[in-house]
């Protein structure tokens, strides 16, 4: 039988392991580097922006989900983002992904959210990937691409005047480089968003 609760900052440890095994399995074996206790536990205690729910078949954690408050006009209000969301891979097409979606949805509901949203990786993977069908079970429908600017960094590299070594800065040059780079080569962890269809408060 699969239990929930919402994570505290006492389960830091359980949620880092279950977030690094996560994108170790996405490749992002470099964004694990800056992935702590510490870290999680500080995101964890923004309680009015950053929530979460663990799921356990007995006393065993097998699956997380992770999400964070936005805001945007286009969801004419406050509407939730899924940031992470992993299960254990012996307790995979059990049902307890979809036990927390819908933790997730039933939170977004309470707080008054237009929607819920979630990153996927970039085509063909998204299309090749068990995570597609299992989204679109629970009802979302893809919106199309989402892009990122790492800003890590950013700040100084301005500070120091953008370097003419650093084309990233320079409009022109950004320009250029991106017809330039197709989608095999772009940096990053490129994603397709998938939003959910507003949440039914009844």
């Amino acid at each position: 039988m699969v239990t929930m609760r919402e994570v505290s900052v006492d389960d830091a440890t359980t949620v880092t392991q279950m977030v690094a095994a996560l994108l170790a399995e996405l490749g992002a074996g470099q964004a694990q580097a800056g992935l702590d206790s510490q870290l999680v536990a500080n995101l964890i205690a923004m309680k009015e922006r950053v929530y979460g729910f663990l799921a356990f078949t007995e006393e065993r954690p097998v699956g997380i989900i992770m999400v964070s408050e936005s805001a945007a006009l286009f969801a004419r209000g406050t509407y939730g983002i899924i940031t992470e969301l992993y299960v254990v891979p012996d307790q995979r097409s059990s049902g307890v992904a979809m036990h927390l979606i819908e933790a997730a949805a039933a939170l977004g509901t309470v707080k008054g959210w237009g929607q819920l949203e979630v990153g996927a990786p970039r085509q063909p993977m998204w299309s090749r990937s068990p995570n597609s069908a299992l989204y679109l079970k629970a009802g979302f429908a893809e919106i199309g691409p989402r892009l990122k600017l790492p800003l890590h960094g950013l700040v100084s590299q301005r500070a120091q005047g953008n370097p003419a070594g650093d084309p990233r800065l320079d409009p022109r040059r950004q320009r250029a480089r991106y017809r330039r780079v197709s989608d095999s080569s772009a940096a990053g962890f490129a994603s397709v968003s998938i939003c959910r269809r507003p949440i039914d408060p009844r």
